[in-house]
């Protein structure tokens, strides 16, 4: 089946927005956010709605939100870093849906975290340790998921979103003539 639609999955601080973004616009397709979406939808910051009703409603919401998403088309949707973990809601996105796994190694997603002025109340902790302390274990992780769940892997370090934009245009139109 032809891909409607590109989704960007990936860790946090790997750029799904900032290329998303860009790839949408160059494309000239809706751009959307899980994350921001959840954010308008429930009226907060996810650092507050974490902390006010927990992961599990979080990720509850982000359940609804994913399944709502699978009649979107020509959309460029960056996810949230754990949207993978709904197995059920990913494989239905991915029917019609190229997808795009953004990532970075440990150091680099540290250090972007650490200059990103939004990270701790955008970025809540999601084991309760330090956020730059809990990388290793949720990459290690997640990774398999990410790689069992994309169409192509792109390493962001020392990469501008620029370049990764026209990069996943330039593969998703091969794909789309295969």
């Amino acid at each position: 089946m032809q891909a409607h639609n590109l989704i960007l999955t990936g860790f946090r601080a790997t750029g799904k927005t900032s290329v998303g973004r860009i790839v949408a616009a160059r494309l000239h397709w809706t751009f959307r956010d899980t994350d921001e979406l959840l954010r308008q939808r429930l009226g907060a910051s996810i650092a507050e709605i974490v902390a006010h009703h927990g992961w599990f409603f979080f990720r509850e919401a982000e359940s609804r939100l994913l399944r709502e998403l699978v009649t979107m088309r020509q959309t460029v949707l960056a996810t949230g870093g754990g949207a993978i973990e709904h197995v059920q809601e990913w494989r239905e996105l991915r029917e019609c849906a190229f997808v795009v796994w953004l990532d970075a190694d440990g150091d680099t997603i540290r250090q972007r975290l650490r200059t990103d002025p939004d990270s701790g109340h955008q970025r809540p902790s999601l084991t309760g340790q330090a956020a730059a302390d809990e990388i290793e274990h949720l990459l290690e992780r997640r990774r398999p998921m990410y790689a069992a769940g994309a169409d192509i892997r792109l390493d962001t370090a020392d990469r501008t979103p620029e370049h990764l934009a026209a990069e996943i245009i330039r593969t998703y139109a091969g794909d789309l003539k295969k």
